[in-house]
């Protein structure tokens, strides 16, 4: 009876892998039916051979014999191309190099390219809104097959593009190749090189933003991968720029800034509007919450403690869908501060995801269905002054039993939320909200820590700047003991235990770099960023950061 069962077993077993090994096949056959289908259609054959034609102008491989190293294999990514309203404008095809396979000082070496911060982009923005220029834009057509690579790299002949004569040969890269690991370097040094070469000078703050003064008139050009942000106070320097890059680069130019990374830009006479409906919209179909009910704010005022509470309790959820949905949101927050708590605070939990933090997050989403259209408004004919919120919440870590640790990572008196700001006159431009690294056990010293932080983003922020004097940046603390500790260069007994890089504000202080004030707590705008509040509360501070609906601004 007993062998007879364990037989059963083995031939269940045999039955169930070759089942799955039929799937395998199945799906194998699926994908490459879809290829060759494609390459049967008129459009994207036409795109297959642009972008083979793309590889021959710029001298990209060379067809060789096998050798005796590792290749790597290349397979077709076919995209329909679509502008802001979702219209598809063109067919795009991409042979892309299946880069998982390369090895590691054989196929690749260094491969960290920088790419523009967010913030830095904003500030662009406002820098060209109170310049009263505009900002143009322009992408470089198969950026990657112009940085040349050091290393021996080979790949495999194109499905549906073999040379009938030699089979079994393969490519030489003399040029990168979308999906190798260095693509991006050898992109970015060959970019940089070339723009040097012309004058033009890299910021120190930022190493993807370049620059060239001409007497008194300024050109800006900011680098993202291969798209390109630019703009001067004089347009001639424009269409000079235009001119130079499509000589050495195959350009498509895309006229005004408006669309770029997802976020939808209008430059107006009274100011710049930068928002992401269209990115808004596209979440909430994806997840299936565009018709659910609309709710006026993000999170509950007591919902902070609610995550904290139940996070033991509850049902698991699917941490795959609630991982999707936490990603989605922290882009969004790049345009839409004040979702920035609600989202940070969903964030902790990804590890064990439960039902009430899923609640939690499906609420923020009905929240942006109340407000779909709201984005930040940069108005020109205000001042250019850096201007610094910060602030700390210590009223969590009193729900949490003193000395324990939870599971969230909040100590009792000690870890606890940051919310900071800065602004360039009326345009906000920076902002966060984190949960504290450091002990604090106090108010004051919370505030003191949050006030650091802040500090330094305004004087990166500055350094970005650099041709312009700001001396003694205001940064607003709304309280009065943390104030007292910057300015004051005694060292009090009971500060002894926070650590000396938070310290750095006292010094800045000083200097004369930073001059730290006190605002009442009504007018707090980083109050925003760091506990959930009433509705009313949470609408004027959302006004007075200037997140604005675009139906009251276009």
């Amino acid at each position: 009876m007993h062998d007879n069962s364990k037989i059963t077993i083995q031939m269940m077993t045999l039955q169930l892998l070759n089942k799955k090994n039929m799937v395998n096949k199945s799906k194998k056959m699926k994908i490459k039916l879809k290829v060759e289908q494609a390459l049967e259609e008129p459009d994207w054959v036409m795109a297959t051979q642009e972008e083979l034609n793309n590889f021959t102008q710029n001298e990209v491989w060379s067809l060789v014999e096998r050798p005796n190293q590792n290749v790597i294999g290349t397979k077709w990514v076919f995209r329909n191309k679509q502008d802001e309203h979702g219209v598809v404008t063109r067919n795009k095809a991409r042979l892309v190099a299946q880069g998982f396979t390369q090895v590691e000082g054989l196929d690749f070496g260094e491969t960290y390219a920088p790419v523009a911060r967010l913030e830095s982009i904003r500030i662009l923005i406002a820098f060209a809104t109170h310049h009263n220029f505009k900002l143009y834009q322009m992408d470089v057509k198969s950026s990657f097959l112009n940085g040349p690579i050091h290393e021996l790299v080979y790949v495999e002949q194109p499905q549906g593009f073999e040379d009938p004569k030699k089979p079994n040969y393969v490519y030489k890269l003399h040029k990168a190749l979308y999906g190798l690991k260095q693509a991006p370097r050898a992109w970015h040094e060959c970019l940089k090189e070339f723009l040097l070469k012309k004058g033009f000078e890299i910021w120190k703050a930022c190493s993807t933003l370049f620059t060239r003064k001409f007497d008194n008139d300024l050109f800006v050009c900011q680098i993202y991968v291969d798209d390109i942000i630019f703009g001067s106070t004089n347009k001639t320097f424009c269409d000079e720029f235009s001119r130079i890059m499509t000589k050495r680069f195959e350009m498509s130019m895309m006229g005004e800034l408006n669309f770029f990374l997802g976020f939808q830009i209008k430059q107006l006479k009274e100011g710049t509007f930068l928002c992401q409906t269209k990115y808004t919209q596209d979440m909430l179909k994806k997840f299936g919450m565009e018709n659910a009910k609309p709710i006026n704010t993000p999170m509950a005022s007591n919902g902070h403690l609610n995550l904290y509470d139940e996070s033991k309790k509850g049902k698991d959820v699917d941490q795959k869908l609630y991982r999707s949905m936490i990603g989605s949101l922290l882009y969004l927050c790049a345009s839409r501060p004040d979702i920035m708590l609600s989202v940070c605070m969903c964030v902790r939990f990804q590890a064990n995801p439960k039902e009430c933090h899923l609640v939690a997050v499906k609420r923020i989403l009905r929240y942006l269905i109340h407000t779909p259209n709201l984005g930040l408004w940069y108005p020109k004919g205000s001042t250019f002054d850096l201007l610094g919120y910060s602030d700390s919440d210590y009223a969590v870590a009193k729900y949490i039993p003193f000395g324990k640790v939870h599971e969230s990572g909040l100590r009792s008196r000690g870890l606890l939320q940051t919310g900071t700001c800065q602004f360039l006159g009326r345009s906000l431009v920076s902002w966060s909200s984190k949960k504290q690294t450091s002990v604090a056990l106090s108010t004051a010293e919370a505030e003191y820590v949050a006030a650091g932080a802040c500090c330094a983003q305004l004087l990166w922020m500055r350094q970005t700047l650099r041709d312009y004097e700001f001396s003694k940046i205001p940064h607003l603390c709304d309280n009065e003991s943390a104030v007292k500790l910057a300015n004051n260069l005694v060292q009090h007994a009971h500060t002894k235990h926070i650590d000396t890089r938070h310290h750095f504000l006292r010094d800045h202080e000083a200097k004369g770099d930073i001059a730290i004030h006190h605002v009442s707590s009504e007018n707090q705008l980083a109050d925003i960023f760091t506990k959930p509040l009433e509705e009313s509360r949470f609408c004027d501070l959302r006004s007075e950061l200037n997140i604005l609906d675009s139906r009251n601004v276009v």
